[in-house]
């Protein structure tokens, strides 16, 4: 994700993971993620971004075809923190259904995990358990 927002500055870059999702303890469900879907910004802005159509439907397609499910979107934010802007919130079409993964790039890059709810914004434990894994990254066009 970091790779893919520092190779689409100066715009917001935007993308899927999908994955399985480990309901064991309803009251602490867990996402592991298996599939990354880069995606196309159609905005081409570096204040915000909406997901190009096509490549949305092709990543949800190609979900539904492996049997994974939706547990994350992200974007970047070229010129500010890692925290959900007014525009983030506004266009929340996905509920605290998923995360949000934000990734800043002033200075190192840092990543940030929110849930976004109608009326509530808190941030989101998440890991990275391998790191060296981007050889599962799909591209969904």
């Amino acid at each position: 994700m970091v790779e893919q927002a520092r190779a689409e500055l100066p715009h917001e870059c935007c993308g899927l993971l999908a994955g399985i999702l480990d309901a064991a303890d309803p009251e602490r469900p867990a996402g592991r993620v298996l599939r990354r879907y880069p995606l196309a910004n159609a905005l081409a802005s570096p204040k915000e971004y909406e997901s190009d159509p096509k490549g949305l439907f092709a990543a949800f397609k190609d979900m539904r075809k492996e049997g994974l499910e939706h547990l994350a979107i992200y974007h970047s934010h070229p010129t500010s923190e890692p925290v959900p802007s007014q525009t983030d919130r506004a266009r929340n079409w996905y509920g605290t259904e998923v995360m949000h993964l934000i990734i800043a790039l002033q200075g190192e890059p840092a990543v940030r995990g929110w849930w976004i709810g109608e009326t509530e914004v808190r941030e989101a434990e998440w890991a990275v358990d391998n790191p060296d894994a981007t050889a599962n990254a799909r591209s969904a066009s």
